[in-house]
């Protein structure tokens, strides 16, 4: 499988949290990850609270580019999404095997949340 974003071929990593492990494909070059159907849901949970959070992902410009699916045979123009949890992570996302495709940096800026967010939101959901 080649990558979507530069043409590189992916290799195998296996990314690791407490509970669980899977199996991806990285982009050795570009930096970015194909998830299988259902691959980034087992790891999209994982928050990690930050005091400054630090986004390093693609401009809005690269974001937006047009990728085929590097998983489907008929590579088929994926869809983009903005994720739910950060707005500025936009996901390309396959309408025929369901994969997911994050650029460099996606995937750190939504496990990642700034704690100072996270205090203020809590403490609205309290005055309630």
């Amino acid at each position: 499988m080649h990558c979507p974003r530069c043409e590189t071929l992916l290799k195998e990593e296996t990314i690791k949290d407490v509970s669980s492990s899977i199996q991806v494909d990285s982009c050795p070059s570009c930096g970015g990850t194909w998830f299988d159907k259902g691959e980034l849901q087992q790891i999209d949970k994982i928050v990690e609270l930050s005091i400054i959070e630090i986004r390093k992902i693609p401009d809005k410009q690269s974001q937006f580019k047009k990728l085929a699916c590097p998983s489907c045979n008929l590579n088929p123009k994926m869809g983009k999404l903005e994720h739910q949890r950060d707005k500025k992570v936009i996901i390309d996302y396959c309408h025929v095997c369901d994969g997911i495709w994050l650029d460099k940096g996606e995937l750190e800026a939504i496990q990642k949340d700034n704690l100072l967010k996270t205090v203020g939101k809590v403490l609205r959901l309290l005055m309630r």
